[in-house]
This record gives structure tokens, sequence and C-alpha cells, in this order.
């Protein structure tokens, strides 16, 4: 038996696709994303590859099956078929796939022929992203983002984290800057039931603490309030302060937080051993805050009787 080297593409081919050949008998014309228009009749469209030289051409009929729901196509010509889908209310995406019907005659005898489709998606654009008001913010800030077709429930999600997001109109939504740790640089999208849409990238510029005391002036054992204050409320999970010091001998105080919906906080801040350095207050988000502290020992007055104040009268 002689060997047989097939061509390169015929074998590629056969492993592919097996029995079916090089070339899907059934094109979807139909693009993945649809404009939507005001009639909502959307024309869905294919085409077919006549199956070789034995197919009867007059025989091909065609169907599209839509969410399950089958449907006969109309026949555009011998091989392109066409159906106009009417939309239902707050459709955004459709399901479909096709079947089609055909006759071949081998040696004389009529065969019946059966084809269907993978399945496709297509989309109806009704909604579209104009951009934000302003790419950057700082946190707690409220900033707006224009586009079309917004609903109820949309929500802007950064670098994962959701925002707190208003609905103002089909038109425009409205969210609150988010804290985020890293960077100012972060990745925004709109996340919706009917598709998320990335936004690019949204700036967020670190705030600062204000607070009472410009620096720490105590005594040992002397007590003083510290007023840590922002310019928006605090989110759902609060605001951690982290406070450090070069000098924690000498410096006592708790842990400093901000509760849910308070825009400011107190604690107490009690001298210790005698020394000179810096009181330092983080949070993600925020810009350091230096507080030059110094804590002198605590002298106390004491009178003392001396022979000099005994008098002789």
């Amino acid at each position: 038996m002689k060997n047989v080297k097939l061509p390169l593409v015929i074998f590629l081919c056969a492993v592919t696709f097996g029995v079916s050949g090089c070339n899907s008998m059934i094109r979807n014309n139909t693009p993945s994303q649809i404009p939507q228009n005001s009639s909502e009749i959307y024309t869905i469209t294919m085409s077919i590859n006549p199956d070789g030289t034995y197919s009867i051409p007059n025989s091909y009929s065609a169907r599209i099956v839509i969410d399950g729901e089958t449907h006969k196509m109309n026949k555009n010509n011998d091989f392109e078929y066409s159906y106009d889908y009417t939309r239902s209310a707050d459709q955004h995406r459709v399901n479909y796939y096709y079947e089609i019907d055909y006759k071949r005659k081998v040696h004389g005898n009529v065969r019946e022929k059966f084809k269907r489709s993978k399945l496709y998606s297509s989309t109806i654009v009704n909604r579209y992203v104009i951009g934000f008001e302003s790419n950057r913010g700082i946190p707690g800030s409220t900033v707006t983002l224009l586009g079309r077709g917004f609903e109820r429930g949309d929500y802007v999600e950064i670098d994962g984290v959701s925002c707190e997001t208003t609905f103002v109109s089909p038109n425009s939504l409205s969210f609150v800057v988010p804290i985020l740790a890293n960077g100012n640089k972060h990745h925004a999208k709109l996340v919706s039931d009917n598709g998320d849409i990335g936004l690019g990238i949204f700036h967020i510029d670190r705030v600062s603490f204000l607070t009472n005391l410009s620096s720490i002036n105590l005594e040992s054992g002397e007590k003083q309030v510290l007023v840590i204050t922002i310019n928006f409320d605090a989110p759902q999970e609060g605001i951690v302060i982290d406070a450090t010091t070069n000098i924690p001998d000498s410096i006592i105080m708790r842990d400093i937080f901000i509760p849910v919906g308070a825009r400011s906080t107190s604690v107490v801040i009690q001298g210790g051993v005698a020394g000179s350095g810096m009181l330092y207050l983080t949070a993600a988000g925020f810009e350091e805050l230096k507080i030059p502290a110094e804590i002198i020992s605590s002298n106390e007055e004491t009178n003392v009787v001396t022979d000099d104040a005994i008098s002789d009268d």
C-alpha cells in the first residue's frame, strides 16, 4: 500500500471540523451590536453555503430560535434569509440560533437533511457613556457620570470598590468618590444588569486631616484633647486613623476611629516621660499629618523652711 500525503490545508480541516467541512453551512450576518431604533424592530439575517453539488437549491428552508421560541425566516433569495424581531420592553440582549432543512439527491435517492448553527448573541445598544463630568476628585466628593440609557440599580465601581451611586435620570448618574489606599489612578466601570461598560481611568487625590492642635506641649501626666476633622461623611466602614510617634514612651493615647457618617472624632493625649518628637497621623486616601510634640517633666513647687526664715523677734 502506497503512502498518501494529504495537503496540509485538507488535513487541518479534517482534524478541526470532522465531517462538517472547512466552512460552516450557516453564516450569521447579524452584527453583535445593533443600534436601537424607535420602532423597536430589528432585522436578523443569515445566509447558507449550499451543501455541495448534490443539494437541491429550492429545497432549503430556515428557522430562527430566539430565547427558546422558534420563528420561520423570510426567504430573500435561494440562500439568504431574514427575520424581523420585535424587542420586548427592557430587553437588551438577544440570544438565538438557526435551523435549516434541505434535501440532497445522491445516486438517485433524495434525502432529508437538517443543520443547526451555534448560539449567537446580539446586543441592542440603547445606552452609552459620554464620560465623567470630571475624571478626578477627592474622597467623599460627588461626581456626575453622563450618558444615555442609565437605569436604577446601575452603579459605578472603582478598582473593585462599589461607589455610593444615585440614579438622577436615564442620562445622568452621580456617585461618591471612595477612599482607596494606593496611588491616584484607578480603573472605573459602570456595573449594570445589562452589561458592564468600562469608564477608563479616574484620579482620586489624597485629602488632608484638620486638627485643633498645630503642636502638642504637655507636662508628664498632663492631658490634652486632640480633635481630628475631615470634610466629608465617613463611609460605611468608617475611617481608621493610624497614630504613630518616634517618642512612644512620651505620648499616651488610644486608637483613633471616625465612625460611619461622622466628620470628626477626638482623642485624649497624655504626657508620658519627657521627650521631643513627632506624632504622625495616617489613613488610606489621606495625606500624612505630622504634629510636633514636646513632653516635659512635671516640677511641683515645694515650700522649704530654712534657718534664714526664722526671725529673732
